[in-house]
């Protein structure tokens, strides 16, 4: 029993706070990085949850497996579809089509399962506020009736993270992830130890939990740490990263000896400032977006009001009533409610993971102003009032780059994206806080209240997401070759690759040919034709692609 193949994803799990803890108190993550290969895994941009997990899941870009977010946009409507936006099958689906025995395990944005012929595949959580899986999260079906009588149901927000800013709330986090990160090995370990599989790949969010809450408290140096933080505060999540490093010491060994192990995040952490910037009203002050007159706030007090008053499974009901037809509506009038879309040139989602800028299109939404063939003219106008904006107390650049869509993806949903990707700059190291400015009502830029730094789901967090993140492979096919460069993509065409499949030309990624022990020395000729140019071995094409990455020639 165990598995030829072993694929744990920690999201958010970042290599810097790894490098931080030491081998000492993190044995398992460097025995790892020690015996095969590691990175500072790069993310589809913006690093985003839903996109990234879907791109690993499917080897494909996000214009092609069509997840960018929770939701889609029409006109100036938003609606929750979450996974059910996916347009391509998982690795898993066409591994089980081989003949492979599989388990695909709680990752996010994967419901409904895939009904797999040989094997498991349970959903993770798909929505903000999913709380609880039911029997359909679940293929086989027959599997959630095991589960449960064995460890209970299984549940993706059991600390209610909508209560945040509760007294003493963050003080019991670490316990209850720690608590969660044992039931889930647990439950992982059973499954390990009553069958033999080809791939078993499990999700734990436990530590982009803890990073999102716990940063301010674990970084002396976090303009929104309080004045008062306690030793046991401060190590909350340094606890929550040994505990996922005990469950990958127990899930390496329930694996076996022989085990290709592949270990990666989604994104990276960091921390958050204290500055708070609302894009919609700097677009106001460049004369491309306007206000309504009177602004309600009434959609943005009804979804505050439903998301602290009601419990996490009634909130979850109510969510999924109609298709999830109340929660989009809310979403759109929080979001686009308060702007006078007849006078509009570009507007915002405000999304503090998934910065981005739509441009108001005649023909694509229902009040456009701007006709498609002056589409550029308009990028031009945004990204030169974007890209002047200065930060009032620093009078530094706020954003690093306003980058079109097809800069950044290609295939046949780009169009799901926002016309434009907000790139920001870092303050003294710390992201920048987007918020909706339809919430209230003032100037572009703001600092946070001392009581607003611990946040809560739904507002700013004290810690965010970065765009390196982690990755470390190690097993029969790797070579102790330390840090090097990857992609999150890369991960995907290496793992195919070391289970001796070919990798599909659609592919985004390349086989990481410089971190294997059987590969490393083929000529360029010698490879398959599947391979692409970018899949050079290290020692003929790897480095030049380093140093061109590096320049930011390529992606």
């Amino acid at each position: 029993m165990g598995a030829r193949a072993l694929v744990v994803g920690l999201d958010g799990f970042d290599l810097s706070v790894v490098e931080q803890l030491g081998a000492e108190r993190l044995p398992n993550v460097h025995a790892l990085m020690r015996r095969g290969a590691h990175a500072a895994l790069e993310s589809v941009q913006p690093p985003a949850t839903l996109p990234n997990w879907t791109t690993f899941l499917t080897g494909l870009d996000p214009g092609r497996h069509g997840v960018f977010d929770f939701t889609t946009r029409h006109g100036y409507q938003v609606r929750f579809i979450g996974g059910t936006a996916r347009r391509a099958p998982t690795i898993f689906r066409t591994l089980d089509e081989a003949g492979l025995r599989c388990a695909c395990l709680s990752f996010p944005a994967t419901w409904p399962p895939e009904p797999l012929r040989h094997g498991a595949f349970v959903s993770g959580w798909d929505a903000p506020v999913a709380f609880e899986a039911d029997r359909s999260f679940v293929w086989p079906p027959s599997l959630y009736d095991e589960t449960t009588a064995r460890f209970g149901k299984p549940t993706f927000d059991d600390v209610d993270e909508f209560h945040a800013d509760d007294p003493g709330w963050t003080d019991r986090l670490p316990h209850a992830l720690e608590q969660r990160i044992a039931k889930k090995t647990s439950w992982a370990r059973w499954l390990l130890e009553r069958d033999d599989w080809d791939v078993f790949a499990l999700y734990f969010g436990e530590s982009d939990t803890a990073s999102h809450y716990l940063w301010a408290l674990h970084d002396p140096g976090s303009p929104r740490r309080p004045r008062r933080v306690t030793p046991a505060q401060q190590a909350g999540l340094s606890r929550v990263y040994e505990s996922l490093d005990r469950a990958l010491g127990t899930l390496v060994k329930a694996s076996g000896t022989q085990t290709e192990v592949t270990v990666l995040s989604d994104h990276g952490s960091g921390g958050s400032s204290d500055k708070v910037l609302y894009v919609n009203r700097l677009l106001a002050e460049h004369d491309l977006l306007r206000f309504k007159r009177r602004r309600h706030l009434v959609g943005s007090k009804l979804k505050e009001l439903g998301l602290r008053r009601l419990s996490p499974r009634a909130r979850e009901s109510l969510f999924r009533l109609g298709g999830a037809w109340l929660p989009s509506r809310l979403e759109s009038s929080v979001r686009f409610g308060g702007i006078d879309m007849s006078k509009t040139t570009a507007f915002s989602d405000e999304l503090n993971y998934f910065p981005g800028v739509h441009l108001n299109v005649s023909g694509r939404e229902p009040s456009g102003l701007v006709v498609p063939e002056r589409r550029r003219e308009a990028i031009v106008r945004v990204r030169a009032a974007l890209l002047a904006a200065r930060d009032p107390w620093s009078g530094k650049a706020v954003f690093r780059d306003v980058i079109p869509r097809e800069e950044l993806y290609e295939g046949p949903f780009v169009e799901r994206a926002p016309d434009l990707l907000l790139d920001l700059h870092l303050d003294r190291e710390y992201s920048y806080n987007l918020m909706p400015s339809a919430t209230s009502e003032g100037a572009s830029f703001r600092k946070l209240r001392p009581d607003e730094y611990l946040g809560k789901k739904g507002r700013s967090l004290p810690g965010s997401h970065r765009s390196r993140g982690f990755v470390a492979i190690a097993g029969p096919t790797v070579r102790p070759t330390g840090r090097i460069d990857a992609h999150i993509s890369d991960v995907t065409a290496t793992l195919l690759h070391r289970l001796e499949l070919a990798v599909p030309p659609s592919f985004k990624g390349r086989v990481l040919w410089e971190a294997l022990q059987t590969e490393e020395t083929k000529a360029p000729e010698t490879l398959p034709e599947v391979t692409r140019a970018r899949d050079l071995p290290q020692s003929r094409g790897g480095v030049v692609e380093s140093r061109l990455r590096a320049l930011g020639y390529i992606e």
